[in-house]
């Protein structure tokens, strides 16, 4: 892929025209964000959801009669192929609408997709303790919370299990 300097470029580059897959949405979100331009990244980032990804998979659409192709007295199933947002994916979306969402200073919803990033396995807690983005999160009882549930040692490993003891 090409770098391109702004997001006005890398549209222009586009054709005007929106993104197609997650990437392209991803790119051009993160261009938007560091030209404080929060509320249209928030918007690229959203519909990034549902744009195809870079996880291969088959939809299922439909059960044929007759034989089985594969054996078997029932019918076979008909699909195609679609592209999903695979793990990574889901975690960088809902980190980049968090950021987004804390620029626009609506904590909740920031929050909220915080927690959606690290439910889908976003594990890097040094990051948002030190994303400037998320600066205005960090003094809400919500966000304490929320860093410790899911990171619990505030990002310190436990020095005693090298001798396979607990804290």
């Amino acid at each position: 892929m090409v770098p391109f300097s702004t997001a006005e470029e890398y549209e222009q580059n586009l054709g005007n025209t929106s993104p197609k897959t997650f990437r392209e949405a991803e790119v051009l979100g993160l261009r938007l964000m560091q030209e404080g331009r929060h509320s249209e990244a928030l918007d690229v980032f959203q519909n990034g959801l549902k744009l195809p990804g870079s996880r291969p998979d088959i939809l299922r659409t439909k059960m044929l009669s007759g034989p089985s192709p594969v054996g078997g007295s029932s019918g076979g199933t008909e699909g195609k192929k679609v592209m999903t947002l695979d793990e990574f994916e889901l975690q960088a979306c809902h980190y980049n609408i968090a950021c987004a969402y804390a620029r626009l200073g609506k904590p909740a919803e920031s929050i909220g997709n915080l927690e959606k990033a690290f439910s889908c396995g976003f594990d890097n807690f040094a990051t948002v303790r030190a994303d400037p983005d998320l600066s205005e999160l960090r003094d809400l009882p919500e966000y304490f919370e929320l860093m410790e549930k899911y990171d619990p040692n505030r990002g310190l490993s436990n020095v005693f299990s090298i001798f396979g003891r607990k804290g």
